[in-house]
C-alpha cells in the first residue's frame, strides 16, 4: 500500500476501512482454505507513506498486524510497549508508534537551510500576469532556471500548458501579429493524473534532462520525485495542508543545493501563514512591485509607479488585455479557459477542516475568477452551473443529520 497518507488526506478515511475490511476477511478466508500444496511462505504486508501521522498511524492499526515501522529519523529515542502491543522498529530502537506520529505532526517540519521561502499577495484578477512576469524575470536571468509550478487540477494544467506555450506579445501594441515574439522563451512540459504513463514517464525524462526548462503540474509531481536541480518551486494554487506544502517545496533544495520556493496568495487568503508558520517558518514577501517596474510599457519604461497598486499598474493591465484577447481569438483556448475555471472553482470549494474559513468560495468574485484564466467575463452558464453544484452539496451533507430549523424545534 503506497502513499496511504495522501490517500488520507483526500477524505478517503471511510472507504479505506471498509476496503481494508472485506480485504482482510477475504485474505482470512483464503489462509483457511489454503492446502498443503499452497507455498507454505507468509505473507508480508507493507504501507509507505512519505509522511508520518495520526491518521497513518490509524491506518496501519486496522490494516497491519503487530506492525514495525522503518524510518530515517533518529530523534526518538527507546519508548514503552503502548496499550496495544504494537511496536515499532526505528533505526534499530523500539518506540511507540502513536507517540511518534504525534511528534511528527505537532513539530516544525525540518525544512533545509538552503531554502528560501516567499509569498506573494495578489488579488485574483491579477493573478495570471503576475505569474507570467514572475516567470519571464526569470527565464531572463543569465543562470538555467529549472521551475516547478504547482497548479489544483488537471484542467487548469493543460490550460495554462496552452497558453504559456502559445501566448505571444510585445511591449509595442503597434507591431503587427508576425513581428511579436513568444511572451516566455523556454521549454515548456506539463505533467497530470489524466496523462498515460507513458507521457508521464517521457515528461519526467525530458524535464529531468534538461537545464534550464517549466513543469506545469498537479500534486502528481509533489511526491517520490526526483528532479535534479530545481531552482524554484512556485505553488500557483494553495496546496491545502501544511503537509502538502512540504511535499511541493521538498523538490527544491536538495542534497545542499540552494532552493526558492513563492507561494501565491489572495489578500482574502493571508490567513494561511498562520498554518506555515506553526509548521515550515516564516515566510518573506516577495519584491513583486519591485519586478514588475523593471518590464518596459509601449517601449519605455514608466516613472513613479511605485505610488500606484499592483492591479493599476500599466504592464499588469497592459498585458492583462492582451492575454484576454488572445484568448478570445482562440476557440480551443477559450474551452480549455472554461474548463478550468470551472475545476478550479470545484477545487477551490473542497478544502475542509480549518481551511474551509480560510479558502471561502462566497468570498470569490467570479468575475475576477475569470479573469485570471483570461476570461472577459463570467460566463453566465458557467457561474450558474458552479453554484447550483455548491447547492446540491449542501443539500448532500444537510442529509447526515437535521436541519437547523428541526434542531431549533427541538
Amino acid at each position: 500500500m503506497n502513499d496511504s497518507g495522501q490517500n488520507e488526506g483526500l477524505g478517503e478515511k471511510p472507504s479505506i476501512n471498509k476496503r481494508h475490511k472485506v480485504a482482510w476477511k477475504n485474505a482470512s478466508i483464503s489462509k483457511e482454505n489454503e492446502g498443503a500444496s499452497i507455498s507454505p511462505h507468509k505473507r508480508q504486508n507493507l504501507l509507505l507513506s512519505a509522511t508520518l501521522s495520526e491518521k497513518v498511524n490509524h491506518l496501519a492499526r486496522i490494516s497491519l498486524e503487530n506492525p514495525v515501522l522503518i524510518g530515517p529519523n533518529d530523534k526518538f529515542s527507546a519508548k514503552q510497549p503502548s496499550q496495544s502491543g504494537q511496536l515499532v522498529l526505528h533505526n534499530g530502537r523500539e518506540s511507540n508508534l502513536s507517540d511518534m506520529s504525534t511528534s511528527c505532526t505537532t513539530e516544525d517540519y525540518n525544512l533545509p537551510s538552503e531554502l528560501t521561502q516567499r509569498y506573494v499577495r495578489v488579488s485574483c484578477g491579477s493573478r495570471l500576469p503576475v505569474l507570467l512576469s514572475i516567470l519571464k524575470n526569470l527565464f531572463e536571468q543569465p543562470a538555467p532556471q529549472k521551475v516547478v509550478v504547482f497548479f489544483s487540477t488537471c484542467d487548469t494544467v493543460d490550460f495554462h500548458y496552452s497558453l504559456f506555450s502559445d501566448f505571444q506579445w510585445s511591449s509595442d501594441s503597434q507591431l503587427a501579429p508576425d513581428q511579436k515574439e513568444t511572451f516566455l522563451k523556454c521549454k515548456i512540459f506539463r505533467l497530470h493524473g489524466k496523462m498515460d504513463h507513458n507521457a508521464r514517464k517521457t515528461t519526467f525524462n525530458d524535464f529531468s534532462s534538461e537545464k534550464s526548462a517549466l513543469l506545469l503540474c498537479t500534486d502528481v509531481a509533489a511526491r517520490g520525485l526526483d528532479i535534479p536541480r530545481v531552482k524554484c518551486i512556485i505553488q500557483y494554487d494553495s496546496p491545502g495542508e501544511a503537509t502538502e506544502y512540504v511535499h511541493r517545496v521538498g523538490r527544491t533544495a536538495r542534497l545542499g543545493e540552494k532552493g526558492e520556493a513563492l507561494l501565491f496568495l489572495q489578500p482574502v487568503e493571508t490567513e494561511y501563514l498562520d498554518i506555515l508558520l506553526k509548521h515550515c517558518g516564516s515566510l518573506e514577501e516577495f519584491p513583486l512591485i519591485k519586478i514588475i517596474n523593471r518590464f518596459p510599457v509601449h517601449g519605455r519604461k514608466h516613472q513613479n509607479r511605485n505610488m500606484l497598486s499592483l492591479d493599476s499598474h500599466p504592464w499588469i493591465s497592459s498585458l492583462q488585455k492582451a492575454l484576454e484577447s488572445f484568448i478570445a481569438t482562440e476557440p480551443e483556448m477559450t474551452l480549455l479557459a472554461k474548463d478550468g475555471f470551472c475545476s478550479w472553482l470545484r477545487a477551490y470549494a473542497a478544502h475542509r477542516g480549518e481551511l474551509k474559513r480560510m479558502f471561502v468560495v462566497k468570498k470569490l468574485h467570479l468575475g475576477h475568477v475569470a479573469k485570471s484564466f483570461g476570461l472577459k467575463e463570467q460566463p453566465t452558464s458557467i457561474g450558474g452551473s458552479f453554484l447550483m453544484q455548491v447547492k446540491k452539496r449542501k443539500k448532500y451533507e444537510k442529509r447526515g443529520g437535521l436541519s437547523k430549523r428541526k434542531r431549533f424545534a427541538t
